[in-house]
């Protein structure tokens, strides 16, 4: 769903940013009545509004609406609501009309799905909003009446997760988190605990805020540790002030429910996440801090004094309007790739990915020993980030400081075996220091566990031709163009080896393809 909203927009705007940030802004905007509608079945209107308010000026949710990727989060939080408001809305419809109903909230659950992964909460959500609605029946037995609505909901996400398996050959997700990778169960479980801490303090004080939380920022747990004790003893103060609210103030205990039941896809609690926690992936959860917003609203008695009911408005507009000073100025972190490296390098240089960022830019002006430590740091904090592992191999390769770079490109193949890039950089090491039986047995390993790559046969071409064996290089030559029809270089290679084999017309042949490539290439730049 949100490829082909993309897609949509890319051909009605142009390409342009614009228009992008535009869908995104209006997107938020819609997202932020629903939720004004949702609390309104809880709350009164005047608390509703507050709550409502709080969700659409909250610092936290710049990631989401200003970063154009943040799209996927307010499509699945706006099917996601609206799908919660017809379940409530259609509870008292006929016959007719709960079959309607049943239909569109399935619907609606389908597309949150393909938005984004988060929405797969949403039977959770109705079955607690079930709960805590007000009505003459008791919630189990209306819950029980709901049965046949969730038990389609189940069907749909059954139907998703088959789809999911099928394509990516995993229902959980592709890879997770560098940071979490070579943990076990247990300590990604610590970790996740250790996070609860960051994310009530990202809704009570959201005045530092991270593009990355990662290692640096973050710490995984291996053990028990002060802020996995930290992050358990937070969760029991929910628990409880959720159980403490429960009669006086439903919608404090529904919110605090609904952001425990939202998070957890992303909490690493249950499975492993792609972050240790992202400000985006915390949209559709934080609707649960408006809930208790709007609950402690409710809450205040009727009878407080003139000044409190004159003073509670002001509190609002001022909290209202130091979150909103916040979001302004957050907002500019998103404009592009080097402004958001660039406020975490200031404000969180401790992230690997700062450290990795102001390496890439030492090398840049040519600070060879400044960016070795940077890099080494930044390994250091994510020893299991394949990216990275390649990136600093490569670095050591060009200083030909040949036995750290092995061993960062095996550490990162060891890390993730079915990429390509860390077998081509190592097999073109081998290769350029004269070991070509080992690049070719590089080369080869790389083909078989990653895949077919034009590059990696490239190289064995190359391992060839040291060895001499020039009708093999051929070959494989030939398979790299196989991979890639379009390269002129291997075109421009094969022509060389062709004519030192003698093969004259086929050189031809080759070499014609080469300047063909190559002229439809320069024409077609502006």
């Amino acid at each position: 769903m949100t490829l082909a909203a993309f897609a949509t927009e890319w051909s009605l705007f142009g390409g342009s940013p614009l228009g992008f940030h535009a869908v995104n802004l209006v997107g938020h905007v819609a997202v932020s009545l629903l939720v004004l509608a949702l609390l309104a079945v809880f709350a009164t209107p005047s608390a509703a509004v507050a709550g409502a308010l709080l969700f659409a000026l909250h610092p936290v949710h710049v990631e989401a609406v200003a970063n154009v990727v943040g799209q996927g989060e307010l499509l699945a939080a706006a099917a996601y609501l609206m799908a919660c408001l017809l379940y409530l809305r259609g509870a008292g419809w006929g016959p007719a009309g709960r079959a309607v109903r049943l239909a569109g909230v399935a619907g609606l659950y389908l597309v949150g799905l393909g938005a984004k992964e988060i929405a797969v909460t949403l039977p959770a959500a109705l079955v607690l909003l079930e709960w805590f609605r007000t009505a003459p029946e008791p919630p189990a037995r209306r819950i029980r009446r709901e049965l046949p609505l969730l038990t389609s909901l189940v069907a749909v996400l059954g139907g998703y997760l088959l789809l999911r398996w099928s394509v990516l050959g995993t229902v959980t997700g592709e890879v997770a988190a560098p940071a979490l990778r070579g943990l076990t169960g247990g300590q990604r479980i610590l970790s996740g605990l250790s996070v609860w801490p960051e994310y009530v303090r990202l809704f009570l004080w959201p005045v530092d805020l991270s593009a990355d939380y990662a290692p640096g920022v973050l710490r995984v747990a291996r053990s028990v540790t002060p802020a996995v004790v930290a992050g358990a003893g937070t969760l029991v103060l929910l628990a409880v002030a959720a159980g403490a609210a429960r009669r006086r103030m439903p919608p404090v205990s529904l919110g605090i429910l609904w952001f425990a039941v939202a998070v957890l896809p992303v909490s690493n609690l249950v499975v492993a996440a792609g972050v240790l926690l992202a400000e985006r992936t915390l949209y559709l959860p934080s609707v649960g801090w408006s809930f208790v917003v709007a609950g402690l609203v409710a809450a205040i008695p009727s009878s407080s004094t003139e000044r409190a009911r004159r003073g509670l408005p002001l509190a609002g507009l001022a909290v209202g309007a130091a979150l909103m000073i916040r979001t302004v100025t957050r907002n500019p972190t998103w404009m592009n790739t080097f402004t958001v490296l660039n406020t975490l390098a200031v404000e969180h240089p401790e992230s690997y990915l700062a450290l990795r960022a102001r390496a890439a830019g030492l090398v840049r002006v040519g600070a060879v020993e400044k960016a070795r430590a940077s890099y080494e740091a930044a390994v250091a904090l994510a020893p299991r980030h394949y990216g990275l592992l390649v990136e600093v191999g490569g670095f050591y390769g060009r200083l030909r400081e040949y036995p750290r770079a092995e061993e960062l490109l095996r550490q990162a193949i060891a890390v993730t075996p079915d990429q390509p890039s860390a077998y081509r950089l190592l097999a073109e090491q081998y290769i350029r220091r004269g070991m070509e039986r080992k690049g070719h047995r590089t080369a080869l390993e790389g083909l078989a566990r990653a895949g077919p790559d034009r590059e990696l046969w490239a190289l064995v071409s190359e391992s060839y031709i040291a060895k001499g064996d020039l009708e093999a290089a051929i070959r494989a030559r030939r398979a790299a163009l196989g991979q890639d029809p379009e390269s002129a270089a291997d075109w421009a290679r094969l022509a060389e080896l062709l004519d030192a084999v003698g093969r004259t017309r086929d050189a031809r042949e080759a070499r014609a393809r080469y300047e063909e490539l190559t002229t439809s290439t320069a024409n077609s730049e502006p």
